[in-house]
This record gives C-alpha cells, structure tokens and sequence, in this order.
C-alpha cells in the first residue's frame, strides 16, 4: 500500500501517528512516520513497509466499538510465562487492533490476580502505547480521553468473574 503525507498510519511494534514527509535518502525512499503518543519521528524505508506491517488507522466506527469493549473474546493464557509471551507478542506483531487490545485485557486482568513480572509489565506499557495511539488517531481526540475511556472499560471488565 503506498501512503501520502498527511496519512494515519500504525507500525506494529511503535503505534500510530501521521507520515510527516517522504525522503529519498542514498537513493531511497523513507516514509518519516511522526508517532502520536511520543513526537519521535521513525524512518520507514517504502519499499520495507509492507513487510513491516505498516497499515492505515483503523476505522472510526471500528476504534468506538473498542472503546465499547468489543474486542472478541479473551485468548486462553497459558501457564508458562515463555508461551504466553510469544503468543501475545505475535498478537501485538499481527497489527490487528482487536488482538493489541486483547493483550492489554489478559495482561490487565493477569496484573489484577498477581503483579507481573518485569517482560510482561513492559510489554503492557507498550501495547497500551500502540493500542492508545491508534484509537486516539481513529476517533480524533487526546490521550487522556482514550485513557479515561479504556481505564473504564478495563474497570468493567475487571469485574468480571475470573
């Protein structure tokens, strides 16, 4: 898929944010990716994009129903923590919005029956960030009004028996 300035886009592994220029640099092309959540400016090479995961922002109606907590149903976590790492992290590497923010549920409802260890703390921080900043592109508001809205939901969810 090829992008314009100006364009909503996600990395996988960074989140969203706005493609601020197209260089050519040594003969190539880079999309200059302004993440959302943090003002750092990623390098993209174009013709690497699609293989990275590189994708537009999820749709408006599709952020909101997020934020409604339509995410699917919760994948079974298992008991080792290797496993359960490599799963959410290929959850997260898959791009799908629904799947990021299905890790941050089991990571959050895992945090609620005992902390988490150091890997699993850092990779909630980082599928919050990527979940916040796509949800945050995708509807048109801030940071703290996406946080407001999950926090609730994760409160909603927390609730549940489990």
């Amino acid at each position: 898929m090829v992008f314009s300035v100006g364009d909503h886009v996600v990395h996988p592994l960074h989140g969203a944010g706005t493609i601020a220029q197209i260089p050519v640099r040594q003969g190539q092309r880079y999309y200059a990716l302004h993440l959302a959540l943090d003002g750092v400016v990623i390098y993209i090479p174009v013709q690497c994009s699609a293989g990275i995961g590189l994708r537009p922002v999820c749709s408006r109606s599709q952020a909101l129903a997020i934020l409604c907590g339509d995410i699917g149903p919760l994948p079974p976590q298992p008991h080792s923590w290797n496993q359960r790492y490599r799963e959410n992290m290929a959850r997260i590497r898959s791009g799908d919005v629904r799947q990021v923010a299905q890790v941050v549920a089991c990571l959050r409802l895992r945090s609620r029956r005992r902390a988490l260890a150091g890997g699993e703390r850092r990779m909630l921080e980082c599928a919050e960030k990527i979940l916040h900043s796509e949800l945050m592109l995708a509807i048109g508001t801030d940071a703290d009004d996406i946080r407001r809205r999950l926090d609730a939901q994760w409160n909603r969810l927390n609730r549940r028996p489990g």
